[in-house]
């Protein structure tokens, strides 16, 4: 109770993973063999916004083998932001068929984008953040549709331990797709508890 809120929102479950690397076969855990050594891996930089599916296509990769290998893209697309650099990381038998097509790989994915009849989510600069103040009426999961994130994402970035808010809290939020800012997000309001709704599973 004397750390920060959003300190105390990851310190603990830090603590707790290190107490359980520490004591792992105490409590059931086993070591399992990485299904990729390091070595047999490499990483190519993304130059154009491409999705896993169409490197699977254009590789002959699966698809979950390349989500193993690449877990950070919870969407599975990897997005192009400038002042960012992305990496793939592939195994070592296909990095060469990557580069050597580049061209024609990218102007490829270009065009497949384009015919898409829903576009990806757009996405933004981390210095991109939103400061949401709730308002009568706002759950959790009414803010994570409006700004295309997660409720589980908005808890992680505010130490939130529950699904409760009061009118006129502030919460840090990184958007996934366009978002207008209205003036009532910036309204006085006071200290009153929300009603909350129950989160879909």
């Amino acid at each position: 109770h004397n750390l920060p809120r959003e300190t105390a929102g990851y310190v603990p479950a830090f603590l707790a993973n290190m107490y359980i690397f520490e004591y792992a076969e105490a409590h059931g855990f086993k070591k399992i063999k990485p299904e990729f050594p390091l070595v047999e891996t490499d990483t190519v930089l993304v130059k154009n916004m491409i999705t896993l599916d169409q490197v699977a296509e254009v590789t002959g990769t699966p698809v979950e083998k390349l989500q193993f290998l690449n877990p950070s893209y919870k969407l599975d697309i990897i997005p192009v932001i400038k002042g960012e650099n992305y990496y793939l990381r592939l195994p070592r038998d296909v990095v060469g068929t990557f580069v050597n097509n580049e061209t024609q790989i990218y102007a490829h994915v270009k065009e497949e984008l384009a015919n898409r009849e829903k576009p990806l989510p757009q996405f933004f600069n981390a210095t991109d953040r939103v400061r949401y103040r709730v308002q009568s009426g706002d759950y959790l999961g009414k803010i994570a549709r409006r700004y295309g994130v997660r409720v589980s994402q908005i808890k992680s970035w505010n130490g939130l331990r529950s699904n409760n808010l009061k009118i006129g809290q502030r919460l840090t939020i990184y958007p996934r797709k366009p978002y207008t800012q209205t003036a009532t997000s910036t309204a006085k309001t006071t200290d009153k508890k929300v009603v909350t709704k129950p989160i879909p599973g």
